[in-house]
């Protein structure tokens, strides 16, 4: 895989949306989201951005470049245990790309 592959780092739970939301913007200056049918979040870096939604499963998926893993790490650490479902280890492939 290389830095500009999309992938899928983590899931979250979709029942913690408000809470996961609210420590993103603690951390986060940029960040755009909705709820309507489905939920998502969009942390802006630059001209880039991290996708956390759940547009393709039940769950939210933690979405974006591989690239972005140092960031997506520093988002896993700062969310409750009961918030990440699962993490990739490695991450896989967004094959919605």
């Amino acid at each position: 895989m290389n830095q500009e592959e999309f992938v899928i780092f983590a899931e979250l739970n979709r029942d913690n949306f408000d809470e996961i939301l609210q420590t993103l913007q603690s951390y986060f200056e940029h960040i755009e989201y909705g709820r309507q049918g489905d939920d998502w979040i969009w942390i802006h870096l630059g001209a880039e951005k991290i996708e956390i939604d759940s547009f393709y499963s039940m769950n939210l998926e933690v979405k974006g470049k591989l690239g972005h893993l140092p960031v997506v790490s520093q988002i896993l650490a700062q969310l409750q245990a009961d918030s990440i479902l699962e993490v990739f280890d490695p991450p896989k492939l967004d094959l919605t790309r």
